[in-house]
């Protein structure tokens, strides 16, 4: 899958008579699952899945980093294996067991294509290719997807409701053209512009096999595969800034900040030491400290020295969590 940062470039499928029929709008949860792999390793390029990079960090020890960092490149690419098959179904077991089918060469060569080489882990001994990859995505999806998952598919399934209706009113090449600037089709084409392709410009075919659109949450532009797999384009989900509002400050929720951590966050400005919040808010230096420190395993906030004081300021992702909210 072409990635989405820096560079850009273009992917065109030529049509054939009658392939606007094959197309089809979908959601995939393993296609999302990689394409979530550009948040973690760039944060700041996905504002407004700031929360969602602020609940991994929480659970980050759980994560198969090593296999997870191996699977996208320098320029965001990551591999075609994550991408929707017309013949497995649109559900995460499903499409982990299709990966544990796959023959080790098929797999070895998509992910040096997109990365460059293979994630050191999975060329160890003993059990499957297949097998280690799907574990480690397992993994992953239990960890940092599976918690988020009925939020972030109610948005997904949002968009697809309003591509359902523009269908039906304006048919399929309008609601093509609909999806975002990234994205332009006419009669005999459809177009993407790919932000930090490191690829040449593609011609690809669907050869009479289905064309699947699929929104993703992590996205700033729209993909496409890098070879001739299963033909997909991907563009940027509609109406996500409200996804995560109702968990951030919600009294009593196992969410990303509860409200007290929240006012701390956006009180720290240029930077503010434990006793100085603590006064601020009229709570204990020890019970500052402790949010202090929960936020800093999130990433949110970081500790720098003044002379003899410990002063707090927020990061980057920080930043963009307290203007989200």
């Amino acid at each position: 899958m072409a990635g989405s940062c820096l560079q850009s470039g273009v992917a065109r499928y030529l049509l054939e008579a009658g392939d606007y029929g094959l197309v089809r709008f979908a959601v995939s949860p393993l296609t999302e699952l990689g394409n979530s792999l550009r948040a973690l390793r760039s944060p700041g390029s996905y504002p407004l899945q700031a929360p969602w990079y602020a609940a991994v960090c929480r659970v980050r020890d759980q994560l198969p980093l090593d296999v997870l960092s191996g699977l996208i490149g320098p320029n965001f690419d990551t591999p075609d294996l994550f991408n929707p098959r017309a013949d497995v179904p649109l559900t995460i077991e499903a499409q982990l067991a299709y990966l544990r089918d796959q023959d080790l060469r098929v797999l070895a060569s998509d992910i040096e294509f997109a990365v460059g080489g293979i994630p050191h882990r999975l060329g160890s001994r003993g059990r499957s290719f297949g097998d280690q990859l799907a574990d480690a995505l397992a993994a992953y999806w239990r960890s940092a997807f599976r918690p988020h998952w009925p939020r972030m598919r109610a948005v997904l399934d949002a968009d697809l409701a309003r591509r359902a209706r523009s269908l039906a009113e304006a048919g399929v090449i309008a609601t093509l053209n609909g999806c975002g600037p990234a994205i332009r089709a006419d009669t005999t084409s459809i177009t993407a512009h790919i932000l930090g392709s490191s690829h040449d410009d593609l011609t690809l075919y669907t050869r009479g096999r289905p064309l699947y659109v699929v929104p993703s949450l992590f996205t700033l532009s729209s993909s496409t595969p890098l070879g001739d797999s299963d033909p997909l384009v991907m563009y940027q989900a509609t109406d996500q800034r409200s996804m995560w509002t109702d968990t951030i400050g919600r009294p009593g929720e196992a969410g990303l900040l509860s409200p007290h951590r929240l006012r701390y966050l956006r009180a720290l400005g240029s930077g503010q030491s434990t006793t100085a919040l603590a006064a601020r808010f009229g709570v204990t230096p020890s019970a500052a400290n402790q949010s202090l420190r929960a936020m800093a395993a999130q990433g949110l906030v970081r500790a720098r020295r003044d002379g003899r004081t410990v002063l707090y300021d927020r990061t980057p992702l920080g930043d963009q969590l307290a203007d989200l909210t």
